[in-house]
């Protein structure tokens, strides 16, 4: 059952102010013209395999307000560019946190797919929960390593 209000579906506003809401309180101001680069990644991830599986049928996305190439805006801006975004920010410099980040990550984005296709703001057709988490985990990974290689998040900040 959707939350809809005037044909909306509340799921991606309420989504996205509870992800703006984390990232105001979150977000380092001072070093977000560089983390912005990987919250912007994060929307081009997203927006390529949206666009790739809604085209081909695979899944759909329920009154997303304001549709991108399949995907909502909302979910774009909301919680891939605060996530990508905050994980460039906070990213560790240890390899065995980086990997632990990467699966708490993992864990909750995939969480709130699963949330929004239990609530029917997103509708598998041809597609398969296991598929988002195989894709999930290798965006986060990709991710991961963009913020270590190209922001340079691997070397101690001074």
């Amino acid at each position: 059952m959707m939350i809809s209000y005037g044909g909306f579906n509340m799921e991606w506003i309420i989504l996205f102010l509870a992800n703006w809401s984390i990232f105001l309180l979150l977000v380092d101001w001072k070093k977000l013209r560089i983390n912005i680069w990987s919250g912007l990644f994060a929307i081009l991830m997203v927006m390529t395999v949206d666009y790739c599986n809604t085209l081909n049928k695979r899944y759909i996305i329920n009154n997303g307000i304001i549709n991108i190439l399949g995907s909502s805006l909302f979910f774009l801006v909301g919680p891939v560019f605060v996530i990508g975004t905050l994980l460039a920010q906070y990213h560790p410099q240890k390899k065995t946190i980086t990997i632990l980040n990467v699966i708490v990550l993992f864990i909750l984005y995939s969480s709130v797919e699963l949330v929004l296709v239990l609530r029917g703001a997103v509708e598998y057709l041809n597609w398969h929960f296991y598929d988002s988490l195989i894709i999930n985990i290798g965006a986060i990974s990709l991710l991961s390593w963009f913020s270590m290689v190209i922001l340079n998040k691997w070397r101690v900040e001074k």
